[in-house]
């Protein structure tokens, strides 16, 4: 997507919204006065309003509260009394992902003599969605003048032709089953003629799986916090520890439509990007990330974002490949 210019006028009367958050590489932290957190690996909710909970952390809820757990994500209703939040939730274990960055770590399934020019699919994100109608987009292909989406598995099988480079999933085909597992293929064609294809197999969560996601990030959603800090904090954290990088994208990228001015905003969707193999847009998202950092004042995230630039500038990325996200 496209991220809009830094406007110096916009930005000072909305400066006041925002406060100071610390991040690592493609994880949340978060410092705040009333509550500092490394690492948040939930919320509690109580009375309608919401904190991070840390790792370790040991609480003592004087009403029945709502506990979100974003590594299951699991919501828990707790009485009074005194918890320990690891008895209950778990962080999120560290691990090294296949991305453009890391490409070391990625399956070569396509093998050294995968053809140029071939369509290369955007969108869904990642592999792994609870949205059973998602949108598709692709890269043009020189020549082409038209396209043919082919969908099939767990039960559904369609094909639309299209000139442009993007298609809604068809109102009249039957959505994706949940817990399936589903083939995208994108064949391009010069006239009547076939050119070349590409293709991507994303996988549905399980229906209670997807209902326990949906249900927390609408629990979230409706306790009136910053939409920033929803987004990358909450959200982030919840779809991510499912690997639905298609949702999480989706979400930071309607906070940089309504204009966000958060660094750390625009620093987790460049992470996000990184994962989803664009390094175009993840250099966007960091150079406006600096932009903001630096007139903000904010050194700690000046300096992470400067090493994802540093890393995004030096990677040696691959002329074309399909990794497993």
């Amino acid at each position: 997507m496209k991220i809009k210019s830094f406007n110096l006028f916009s930005l000072i009367t909305l400066l006041t919204l925002f406060f100071s958050n610390h991040e690592s590489w493609g994880q949340t932290i978060l410092k705040q006065a009333r509550n500092d957190c490394a690492k948040p690996i939930g919320r509690i909710v109580e009375a309608g309003k919401g904190r991070l909970i840390c790792q370790n952390e040991k609480i003592t809820l004087e009403n029945e509260s709502l506990f979100i757990c974003y590594s299951d994500p699991k919501m828990l209703k707790l009485q009074p009394g005194v918890y320990i939040i690891n008895s209950m939730c778990k962080g999120t274990q560290a691990s090294r992902k296949c991305t453009l960055l890391t490409p070391d770590v990625c399956p070569n399934r396509k093998g050294p003599n995968r053809r140029e020019n071939a369509p290369n699919i955007i969108q869904p994100y990642g592999k792994m969605l609870i949205n059973r109608r998602p949108l598709i987009s692709w890269t043009a292909v020189p020549g082409a003048t038209s396209y043919i989406v082919e969908v099939s598995g767990g039960g559904v099988k369609w094909q639309k032709q299209v000139v442009g480079t993007t298609l809604s999933y068809p109102q009249d085909q039957q959505e994706l089953s949940y817990g399936s597992a589903n083939k995208i293929i994108v064949i391009a064609n010069k006239g009547d003629t076939p050119i070349i294809d590409a293709n991507l197999v994303v996988h549905l969560l399980p229906e209670q799986s997807s209902q326990q996601i949906s249900q927390a990030a609408e629990t979230i959603q409706s306790l009136g916090l910053s939409a920033d800090e929803t987004a990358y904090i909450d959200l982030d954290a919840i779809y991510m520890s499912q690997r639905l990088l298609n949702d999480t994208i989706k979400a930071l990228e309607t906070r940089v439509v309504a204009g966000s001015f958060n660094p750390s905003l625009y620093r987790i969707l460049g992470d996000r990007y990184v994962e989803a193999w664009m390094p175009q847009e993840a250099k966007t998202a960091y150079t406006k990330a600096l932009q903001l950092a630096r007139f903000q004042k904010k050194p700690n995230e000046v300096e992470l974002v400067q090493q994802r630039l540093s890393a995004l500038a030096q990677s040696q990325l691959p002329t074309r490949t399909n990794p497993a996200q």
